[in-house]
């Protein structure tokens, strides 16, 4: 009786035993590792799946438990049974970039050594991940005072997927960034801001992965004063201001007069028409500001000398004295000296505003009084800037 019940008690500790101690696959067994995703932003996740066979080609039985090993992030849980030969982890990416492999054993089984047919798996994370780069700015220019841009660096993986999660390193060659380091976010962008005055290059890099934009100041607009030399008090004076922009528009155009008057004209391409009117005799300096859209400013001068006008000249003669039955001949001439101006009206009268002759320019003409006497003859044209002048002459008529 008393072997019995030794034998009974060796036995309960063998199994209790047995059933503290893993399932692992047999001898000759073989273990192959694979992963849905082996690029990955940071703190993403892969399924690492692991598939045990026995040497017979047949799943080992299920629970068969399986441990996952790795060189970045972690495996949750990193051990798994087996389900029909299967067993299922999740790899976590963590907040580091890197390359890491993931192996798997069970028993004998073991990827990259011993009975597997396969080696681990390679996970690329972060910047790691990183295949290309594609950076651009908005705008991607800037006015001759300065601005800041928006500069964005698009971060795709080896098979041209944006990647989200990445960390980019932003450099420039000029100017401020408003940020060195970006985190890609879901659609694989990664934005920073650059202020400023000079054409600036900004850098861009992950991992290998490496792209640049440069950033231009723009020119200013370039202005062309067309405008007389000369000009009359009271006399428009026509000038023509030509801007070129090219590309942008230009948003104003201010022409000053240097009168203290000034026009604005906004939109405006190609030439501009002005008319201005001066009334003080003097030099004049002219100067036009165009402002683009950009903000970029550019001026232009032009000097012009204003004159007081100068009334027409007029000669009126005739001789002294006559008799009642000759007719006398009246020389009748004038001259508008004013620039572009010409006699518009000519008129010669009696002293009693009898006319004798009218016309639209002073021209010589015969005239026969009609009686004796003492005659004023005058002669007053007018031009066309408006100013007239006169000159007179007196004719004695006998019988």
């Amino acid at each position: 009786m008393f072997r019995l019940y030794a034998i009974a008690v060796v036995t309960v500790l063998v199994v209790v035993a047995c059933d503290s101690v893993p399932l692992t696959s047999p001898t000759g067994s073989t273990i192959t590792i694979s992963i849905d995703k082996n690029v990955l932003p940071l703190n993403g996740q892969a399924t690492v799946r692991a598939v045990v066979m026995e040497v017979s080609g047949t799943p080992v039985h299920n629970g068969t438990m399986v441990t996952f090993t790795h060189t970045i992030g972690s495996v949750n849980p990193p051990e798994a049974p087996t389900v029909n030969g299967i067993a299922t982890s999740t790899f976590l990416a963590g907040t580091s970039s890197g390359t890491g492999i993931i192996h798997a054993f069970s028993g004998p089984a073991r990827t990259g050594s011993g009975n597997s047919s396969s080696g681990g798996v390679e996970v690329k994370i972060g910047a790691a991940a990183a295949g290309s780069m594609a950076v651009s700015a908005v705008p991607n220019s800037v006015s001759q005072s300065g601005g800041t841009v928006t500069v964005s660096a698009l971060v795709l993986d080896s098979a041209n997927n944006p990647l989200p999660g990445v960390s980019v390193l932003f450099t420039t060659s000029n100017g401020t960034l408003s940020s060195t380091t970006a985190l890609s976010d879901s659609n694989g962008i990664a934005r920073t801001t650059l202020t400023t005055t000079q054409t600036a290059t900004v850098t861009a890099i992950a991992g290998a992965a490496k792209g640049d934009t440069t950033v231009t100041v723009s020119a200013a607009p370039t202005i062309t004063i067309t405008a007389p030399d000369t000009g009359s008090v009271g006399v428009p004076v026509a000038m023509t201001v030509a801007v070129n922009s090219s590309p942008r528009q230009v948003q104003t155009l201010t022409l000053d007069f240097g009168d203290g008057t000034s026009e604005t004209r906004s939109n405006v391409t190609g030439s501009v028409g002005f008319s201005h009117t001066y009334n003080q005799a003097r030099g004049y300096t002219i100067n036009a500001t165009a402002v683009d859209v950009a903000g970029n400013t550019g001026v232009a001068s032009k000097a012009i000398v204003i004159a007081r006008q100068q009334n027409p000249t007029v000669t009126l003669t005739a001789p002294a004295t006559t008799t009642v039955a000759v007719p006398i001949a009246v020389a009748f001439s004038a001259t508008s000296p004013a620039t572009g101006s010409q006699i518009v009206s000519a008129q010669v009268t009696l002293q009693d505003g009898t006319v004798i002759y009218s016309g639209s320019n002073a021209n010589s003409f015969n005239y026969k009084f009609g009686g004796p006497g003492t005659y004023t003859l005058t002669g007053t044209v007018t031009d066309s800037n408006g100013n007239s002048a006169s000159a007179s002459t007196t004719v004695f008529v006998s019988p």
